[in-house]
């Protein structure tokens, strides 16, 4: 690939992930709202933080009653967490079971026992519910390519098993409700990471923000080793300057043109913003958490009264010397949920914001002998203040191969599914029942459609 190319691929790439929110976002004006509008009570705000790779949530919330741990410490092997090191939680559990969180969660076992996060178990793709015996007759319908990547990811955002124009949950969410509580243009979804299927819809695409705040093509971080500022400011003006007479051409100029407008709107809003006084990690995922909450402490400003935020936590793919680097992945999590948390109290928002995990999948109950493969089901977290905490929700695997949850080599079939825990973080963001069989397409075959820990 010679220069050329590379430069006309870099500002392809990133000019998509920009115009993407200039398609629906302009922000012309928005400097001139008052920075003081009075507070709107009924704000609220779902945070995603989305565990690329498949965390291990069986090594991160371990069942501490003897049989029970006798059980994992068997499957797990060399991957077992000591009994001794678990951060003690006693949750209302289904099971009667005591259980304890991984020692580089303390933040997330603090929460828990505070009674603001909540532990979904077993949760994961499913279109109907399906047993042991289900799976092994091949009697159900399953999630398309269960244990790949990319598919469990898309099915996760989107709960599709297939349409031709794809679109998530959270952007379905959006074409619903935007018109009610969004003022202005900004959409109602807010993405750290980039292009995301999860907040697509039909009619709304996310706002990009980087943890350092706003991405356009103007940002020096971005031409630095690409050549001269001018030069590029230069092929910007005459990109968006010029009717090529062409359909396509022109939409994307005129995207271009208004995700630039939207950008220096957008800068101004959080340059003139007063700084979140909370300690926030300097890890990747704690300066994005941090941009989360200065958007929320500017929500009067950008006059949006519901706002849907995606993070993006990569590396959690742990087939490898998982001892080593689960517990540093486990401790980041934690850290930054903390200090967001922390964060939502000092803003007074803290039962306005409800932030959740989710993975592509959980991981196998056993060891390939340095750490575990792809899987299925997994536990997910809840915290806010709205959040009925210090419980478990849903109902918890047994934690034994070949056991009643066990597919095969060790992948636990999920007891709850994705439909069933975003439409109950859905249903407290407000969403209508009349659009819920839109937005989660499997949830009709369930007979428990939403869980209560909103």
């Amino acid at each position: 690939m010679n220069r050329y190319q590379r430069e006309r691929r870099f500002w392809l790439k990133h000019a998509a992930m920009v115009a993407g929110a200039g398609a629906t976002s302009t922000l012309a004006g928005l400097s001139a709202m008052d920075a003081m509008a009075q507070d709107t009570p009924d704000y609220r705000a779902l945070v995603c933080v989305f565990l690329y790779g498949g965390n291990d949530s069986l090594n991160m919330f371990v069942p501490r009653s003897t049989d029970q741990y006798n059980l994992y410490a068997s499957a797990r092997r060399n991957l077992a967490v000591s009994k001794e090191s678990l951060i003690a939680a006693s949750p209302t559990a289904s099971d009667g079971s005591q259980y304890g969180f991984h020692p580089s969660v303390p933040e997330v076992a603090s929460l828990f026992n505070n009674g603001k996060l909540a532990v979904v178990g077993n949760v994961g793709p499913l279109i109907v519910p399906t047993t042991r015996v289900d799976y092994q007759a091949n009697r159900v319908p399953l999630p398309p390519r269960l244990f790949s990547h990319n598919d469990q990811q898309n099915f996760w955002q989107s709960l599709q098993s297939a349409a031709p124009q794809p679109s998530g949950w959270a952007g379905r969410v959006a074409d619903a409700m935007q018109a009610q509580y969004v003022s202005g243009e900004l959409s109602m979804n807010i993405s750290m990471a980039g292009s995301n299927l999860m907040q697509t819809g039909a009619s709304s695409i996310p706002y990009n923000l980087s943890p350092s705040g706003v991405v356009h093509p103007k940002m020096n971080s971005l031409l630095t080793g690409y050549g001269r500022l001018e030069r590029r400011q230069k092929a910007i003006d005459a990109l968006i300057g010029n009717d090529t007479g062409n359909l396509l051409a022109n939409h994307y100029r005129e995207t271009m043109r208004r995700s630039i407008v939207v950008g220096d709107s957008l800068g101004e809003v959080l340059d003139s913003s007063v700084s979140i006084e909370t300690g926030f990690p300097g890890s990747e995922l704690g300066s994005a958490m941090k941009m989360v909450a200065r958007m929320i402490a500017n929500r009067n400003t950008l006059g949006l009264r519901r706002q849907i935020f995606f993070v993006g936590f990569g590396g959690w793919d742990t087939h490898g010397d998982q001892n080593a680097r689960h517990p540093a992945l486990l401790r980041t999590l934690s850290e930054s949920l903390g200090a967001f948390y922390n964060a939502t109290e000092s803003l007074g928002v803290a039962s306005q914001v409800t932030t959740f995990t989710a993975a592509d999948f959980g991981r196998t109950l056993t060891t390939n002998g340095d750490g575990t493969d792809h899987g299925w089901g997994g536990h997910q977290l809840v915290l806010g203040g709205a959040v009925k905490g210090n419980t478990i929700y849903g109902q918890m695997p047994e934690i034994r191969i070949e056991g009643p949850q066990d597919s095969g080599r060790g992948r636990l079939i999920p007891t709850t599914s994705v439909d069933q825990y975003a439409a109950t973080l859905a249903r407290w963001y407000g969403l209508p029942d009349g659009n819920r069989a839109d937005v989660f397409p499997n949830l009709r075959h369930f007979d428990q459609q939403t869980l209560e820990f909103l």
